[in-house]
């Protein structure tokens, strides 16, 4: 403990007086998890293992590549990214397809377990979720790493028909906030490559590059020396070690590699304020970076890494309190206002300090004024110790529950943060090291430590300021030179320096009387008992091991905002957005933030047509701090007019203009074609202003007035006399009247339109771009099996359209069936394809999945139903081992009881391909297929 302590003092001492001279002379290094084996072959290549098994019998597998767009000359840009998507497109042992096409018959998704992406400084591969039961299995995974590594094939065929499909992601990821970027890029990153490297790179050169160019890219750039292979999972580590240095041992370095160059980025000496404007930009942007240098590779993983990185944390969050608090007040002058630090966008020479703001309307010089005041006004008067004590605590909090969650830490967090220590020397000493180092450090380290780090590093002249704007009639866009004044009125200024508001009261000052557990019962078909209280309020525990620091619950009755008349449909649209930030008895939303500092616990309301629900969770610890939430959530919700209005500024801000964004334009549509409703549709500024406090505070608590009408599921890790105890004393308590039954009222309208239709408008686009949406609608019984059935279609209808119109047609990039099988929906099974694509492929996509839809119906490739069939069987198994999973199906059988069988693996396995048709043919008979396309005029 000695040696810690004097640790943590070189710490400070490096961080607030020494140059970095010295710092590399006196910091300790961090300690190494002992769990994770880490080597370097000769030719370079740096690899990682280590054994865990959460989720259990699953393992991933990582390639980090130290190359991205940086590394592109003018001719080459875009080839990064282009390389990452060949990577799925052949390679020495599994030419064509047969790549993607193995791991999903393994259970290995792509697009959600098998992935990757391309970043100014990095490429990621990744194949998670792989089953580690077979030897087999583990080694073709490493195969696989290998040919990624050395081992593409690019042929030309491969190569021109993924030119279309990237064209097709510039055009649909392609943003008008992404635009303003890359317009201003050249003025926050002046003569740096970082301001003209984007990933996606240059049509101009992916539509046209030579075969040969991206072979030579990948031969000069995919090599063992910039290269990291990450393994995590239930497996032998040294097995694995030895066939990584099997496989990857022989690829050789070139004998003169290229050199890696870090590109800097320079310092400015006064501010820079680029201003960027774009015809579908929707609300208006401020974003301010102050720049401040990265730590010297040397110093990345020391004590000094670990402290600066803390004390930068705690700034980040007592400046994200006092920027949400100005939010809260009906003159704030911006919307929405947060910050943090970082890599300066995806620049990995230059960190700064960032913060941004959504202005009230057009006029961006109030909320920039505003927030570079606040930043100031830290910078001068420093954060408070009642401030820092607060946040000391919820970081303390939070890396507590990770320690005592570390039996179960996930594969892909352990993955990932090796990921980060061979691309960035992010330090890894593992969470019982950082638990016990953390501690100490956080408890030494005094707010005035903090004042100065931040002061040091907040340098306003060294200082960008980005401006995004709408272009359109009425926005004016300001003058670089007006606003640079405005910001130097502001360092005139004598800025007073923070005052502290806390309400240091209890949650509930005066307790409930209690009621009694009054009978009690086994619920063998959850492993769960049932407690009904003396009020009528029935409770469901189910006690797990799931996780050792977590408690989940849900609390859920008929009903819902149908009983209440169209009329309020303003109230009704606006409601989520109260539901989400309110206040409790005499706490605002705000001082209940600071009042949860350092506990645990989380209650959320979410009032639906038919449904009501109350959800959350917490640490054991916090189990009575979630008891009194939810009693005060039933009993005294509230949010002043104040706050009311602050809510209403929020929304306006962020729906200003979005009559100018095609993609929210074509949402908005589509929900007028598929609902007849208007509480169906979207929300807009208008509806916003309609919007009437006390008809919304009315209306969530009558809908939580009568408890008996919930049943409470609680799933986790608790003392069950503890928790008897808190539900006799919080749950019993609550205004109940078991005589009044919960019903739903049906309303017409709330369901998708019934038959068959097409329509089709045209829009005004900078980026010519089609959007569809396809709905397949019916009804359908709900069971478990139908339930698997559903998930099982959709899932064989993404794969067909991935094949059929991303790969062979070109015509998107991105496309997906969705669709789930509802308990107590007006249409309980509504499958949706929504997607972009290409103009001028339209009626070609839109025949193809038509026809895919038909085909479902008739036919089935067992190949590609064995490979759906053994996801599922994998996904059930890792949620049946989470407490959300379980809060969700008890709640669900209550709404509407349904058998759940002993053994899901058995039921999924015994699906088979006449299932899938004649679950298909019965929605097809009932001929509800619904068409809507968005064209650019």
């Amino acid at each position: 403990m000695k040696r810690f302590t004097k640790f943590i003092c070189f710490a400070l001492v490096g961080c607030c007086m020494l140059p970095l001279g010295l710092r590399a002379q006196q910091m300790p290094p961090v300690p190494v998890d002992k769990n994770v084996r880490i080597g370097k072959l000769d030719n370079g290549l740096t690899y990682y293992i280590r054994h865990n098994n959460y989720p259990e019998n699953q393992v991933d597998f990582y390639i980090a590549q130290k190359v991205g767009s940086i590394q592109e000359e003018e001719d080459q840009r875009g080839l990064a990214h282009f390389l990452e998507h060949m990577c799925f497109n052949g390679t020495k042992h599994f030419p064509g397809n047969t790549l993607v096409s193995w791991l999903e018959s393994i259970g290995v998704k792509y697009g959600m377990n098998l992935n990757a992406y391309t970043a100014v400084d990095e490429t990621v591969y990744r194949i998670c979720g792989v089953p580690s039961e077979r030897i087999g299995v583990q080694d073709s995974c490493l195969l696989i790493l290998s040919d990624w590594a050395n081992g593409l094939l690019l042929e030309d065929k491969a190569i021109d028909e993924e030119r279309a499909v990237i064209h097709e992601e510039w055009r649909s990821q392609m943003p008008p906030m992404q635009r303003i970027f890359e317009k201003t890029s050249p003025v926050i990153f002046p003569d740096s490559r970082y301001g003209s490297r984007s990933p996606i790179g240059l049509m101009s050169v992916v539509d046209h590059f030579p075969y040969q160019a991206l072979r030579d890219y990948y031969e000069k750039w995919y090599r063992p020396d910039l290269q990291g292979v990450v393994v995590v999972g239930d497996v032998d580590v040294d097995r694995i070690e030895a066939k990584i240095k099997e496989l990857f041992a022989p690829i050789e370095l070139p004998a003169q590699p290229a050199e890696r160059v870090y590109y800097p980025v320079d310092d400015f000496t006064e501010p820079v304020i680029a201003i960027g404007q774009d015809k579908e930009q929707g609300n208006s942007l401020v974003k301010f970076y102050f720049k401040y240098d990265v730590l010297p590779d040397s110093l990345r993983n020391t004590m000094l890494a670990l402290t600066t990185e803390y004390m930068l944390d705690m700034a980040d969050m007592m400046m994200m309190y006092r920027l949400h608090d100005i939010s809260t007040r009906p003159d704030a002058p911006y919307a929405l206002a947060q910050g943090q630090h970082g890599d300066m966008e995806l620049c990995k020479t230059k960190k700064a300090m960032a913060y941004i703001a959504v202005p009230k309307g057009s006029d961006t010089e109030p909320a920039m004024d505003a927030v570079y005041r606040e930043v100031l006004r830290a910078k001068r008067g420093g954060f408070t110790a009642t401030e820092y004590a607060r946040c000391r605590s919820e970081y303390l909090s939070q890396l507590e529950q990770a320690y005592n969650n570390r039996n179960h830490q996930e594969n892909r967090k352990l993955a990932e943060s090796y990921v980060r220590n061979f691309l960035d020397k992010t330090p890894i000493p593992g969470i019982e090291n950082e638990y016990q180092l953390m501690n100490m450090l956080a408890n030494q380290i005094p707010v005035e430590a903090v004042n100065q780090m931040y002061a040091r590093l907040l340098n306003e002249r060294n200082m960008a300021v980005l401006i995004a704007l709408p272009e359109k009639e009425g926005v004016v866009c300001p003058d670089a030179a007006a606003l640079k004044a405005s910001l130097a009125q502001i360092d005139a200024e004598e800025i007073a320096p923070y005052v502290d508001n806390v309400k240091n009261e209890p949650l509930i000052s005066q307790l409930p009387a209690a009621g009694k557990v009054v009978s009690e019962k086994a619920l063998p078909q959850f492993g769960a008992k049932e407690w009904m209280l003396s009020n009528g309020v029935k409770v469901i525990v189910k006690k797990t091991d799931f996780k050792n620091d977590e408690i989940v619950f849900r609390a859920t009755a008929k009903g819902g905002t149908s009983v209440y008349g169209d009329e309020l449909v303003n109230d009704l649209l606006f409601m989520p957005v109260v539901a989400a930030q309110h206040g409790l008895g005499e706490f605002t939303f705000a001082d209940l933030a600071k009042q949860m500092a350092g506990k645990q616990a989380i209650v959320n309301i979410e009032l639906d047509h038919y449904v009501r629900n109350v959800s959350g969770n917490a640490t054991p610890k916090d189990l009575k701090t979630l008891m009194e939430l939810i009693y005060l959530n039933f009993t005294q919700l509230n949010v002043t007019a104040d706050e009311f209005t602050a809510l209403q500024n929020l929304l306006k801000g962020v729906l200003q203009n979005q009559e100018s964004n095609p993609q929210l334009i074509f949402q908005q549509k589509l929900n007028q074609f598929m609902y007849q409703s208007p509480r169906m549709q979207m929300l807009d500024a208008a509806d916003v202003d309609g919007a009437n406090r006390e008809h919304i505070l009315k209306i969530i608590r009558e809908q939580l007035a009568n408890a008996s009408q919930f049943t409470f599921v609680f799933s986790g890790n608790f003392d069950e006399a503890e928790l008897k105890s808190l539900a006799e004393q919080y749950l019993a308590s609550l205004p109940s009247d078991p005589a009044q039954k919960a019903e739903i009222k049906r309303i017409s309208g709330i369901g998708v339109t019934a038959g068959e239709k097409t329509e089709e408008v045209k829009l005004k686009m900078e980026v010519p771009q089609a959007y569809g949406g396809i709905f397949v609608s019916g009804t359908v019984p709900y069971s478990f099996k139908n339930q698997i059935l559903a998930s099982m279609c959709a899932q064989l209808m993404t794969a067909r359209l991935l094949s059929e119109v991303r790969e062979k047609e070109g015509a998107t990039y991105s496309i997906s069936t969705s669709g789930v099988l509802e308990r107590t929906s007006d249409v309980p099974l509504v499958y949706q394809t929504v997607f972009p694509m290409k103009p001028e492929k339209k009626d070609r996509a839109l025949e193809i999945i038509r026809n895919e839809f038909t085909k479902l119906a008739q036919q089935v490739d067992e190949a590609e139903l064995a490979k759906v069939k053994e996801f599922m069987v994998k996904h059930f198994a890792e949620m049946e081992r989470t407490n959300s999973y379980w809060c969700g199906e008890i709640a669900g059988n209550e709404l509407l009881p349904s058998e759940l069988p002993a053994d899901t693996k058995a039921v999924i396995e015994a699906i088979g391909a006449a299932d899938i048709c004649g679950f298909m043919k019965e929605l097809e008979a009932q001929q509800n297929y619904r068409v809507f396309v968005v064209m650019p005029m």
